[in-house]
């Protein structure tokens, strides 16, 4: 839903990075494989795993995170949107939260090749929400998923990077809502201040 908006930002030569919420990657990244879509994976063990899953469904693959080697792995997607297929994809929260939290490091990027950031949500029919710092979301086999795209954001003049973090926060959340509520989702995990649930996690 909204792809149109996508299309016609890559029409018009301009650099597209979508940004998402860590809790719905998986659809977003099964979704827009064989694109040449370049994204960061962390330095981590458990990054290297990822990494080359993505490099597998077709997306250019920087190692770095907010908190190791963000500053190189920064410069180095810069660097490939330039080159190739001006598409990123970054999980603006992740790897490590708070939930639903933007870091500011899209909108360095943004700025560094004069792109837009599309906010996406994402959503399941049959989702199940993990345990982990964000209530990560897994499709259960035979869901029908949806990737919900919203408009464009661009600074603002004189806007800061705190202001622009938190209207890009409510433009991913509106879409994220957006996608359950195609999908039938009520009452989803939202990861910020909440305690796992005892039961019930197939929500």
């Amino acid at each position: 839903m909204g792809a149109a908006r996508r299309q016609a930002l890559s029409a018009s030569g301009t650099p597209v990075l979508h940004a998402l919420w860590h809790q719905r990657m998986v659809i977003g990244i099964l979704r827009n494989g064989f694109r040449g879509v370049v994204t960061m994976a962390s330095r981590s063990a458990d990054g290297e795993v990822i990494a080359a899953f993505l490099r597998f469904w077709g997306f250019r693959v920087v190692r770095g995170s907010s908190s190791r080697g963000g500053g190189e792995a920064m410069r180095d997607m810069i660097r490939e949107l330039k080159a190739g297929p001006p598409w990123a994809a970054l999980t603006t929260d992740g790897p490590r939260g708070p939930a639903r939290r933007s870091k500011t490091g899209v909108l360095t990027i943004a700025d560094a090749v004069g792109g837009a950031i599309l906010p996406v949500g994402t959503s399941s029919t049959r989702p199940r929400f993990l345990r982990s710092w964000d209530r990560y979301l897994l499709p259960l086999p035979f869901s029908r998923c949806v990737c919900v795209y919203g408009e464009p954001l661009t600074r603002m003049p004189g806007e800061t990077d705190e202001a622009f973090s938190a209207r890009l926060d409510r433009a991913i959340d509106a879409e994220t809502d957006e996608a359950d509520r195609l999908c039938g989702v009520e009452n989803a995990p939202r990861g910020r201040e909440e305690q796992p649930k005892e039961e019930g996690d197939d929500d």
